[in-house]
């Protein structure tokens, strides 16, 4: 990714919005390895510069503020976190419009991240308004459908419905095994899940 980056730099400059996008995925790379503090302050540099270069309202300074809050989220300062999905959320829903993908994406992270905070209930009825948009605009067989449909399985194993997280698990595995294979991460996360909960039976 420094290599892409460089690339970019030189050839389209600091503030192309394709150089912008790989800071952006750079920041993205560093955070999921762990490294929060270095990634938040990449991902401060490249709101800063999207702000400064596309405007606030641009959708792609709307995703650089929704990584911030992925970051924040890592970080488990899950009350600050909640507040920037939830800021993010009223922006993409003026800005893009309330069945917008990334508007969805928005309300599910929101959703999902009041469920680990204990707020099982809650989360569950914001998940299922989330997949019946997804269903409706995306389709049944939607990555990111299938993304809620799997939430909508780990909220109901917190809330101990064992028997009903194992079924959604398994209807989940299969249709995301169809769709995306068997190999692709999002399916292995959903094994894994299934695993976890059927070990002990």
């Amino acid at each position: 990714m420094n290599q892409v980056l460089g690339g970019r730099r030189q050839v389209l400059g600091d503030d192309h919005p394709d150089t912008l996008a790989a800071r952006e995925t750079m920041a993205w790379l560093t955070g999921l390895r762990g490294k929060l503090g270095e990634a938040s302050e990449l991902c401060r540099g490249v709101l800063e510069d999207r702000r400064r270069v596309l405007g606030e309202d641009h959708p792609d300074t709307l995703t650089t503020r929704a990584t911030r809050a992925w970051l924040t989220k890592r970080a488990g300062r899950y009350a600050e976190a909640e507040r920037e999905y939830g800021a993010v959320l009223a922006d993409r829903q003026r800005v893009l419009g309330p069945d917008h993908p990334d508007t969805l994406i928005s309300r599910h992270d929101l959703a999902q991240l009041i469920g680990l905070q204990g707020r099982y209930a809650e989360s569950e009825q914001l998940c299922r308004e989330v997949l019946a948009a997804r269903r409706r605009v995306l389709g049944d067989d939607h990555p990111d459908t299938l993304t809620s449909r799997d939430t909508l399985a780990w909220l109901a194993g917190r809330q101990g419905r064992r028997a009903e997280a194992v079924e959604l698990h398994r209807q989940v595995l299969a249709d995301r095994s169809r769709v995306l294979g068997a190999h692709h991460p999002d399916t292995q996360a959903t094994r894994d899940e299934l695993a976890e909960l059927t070990a002990d039976s």
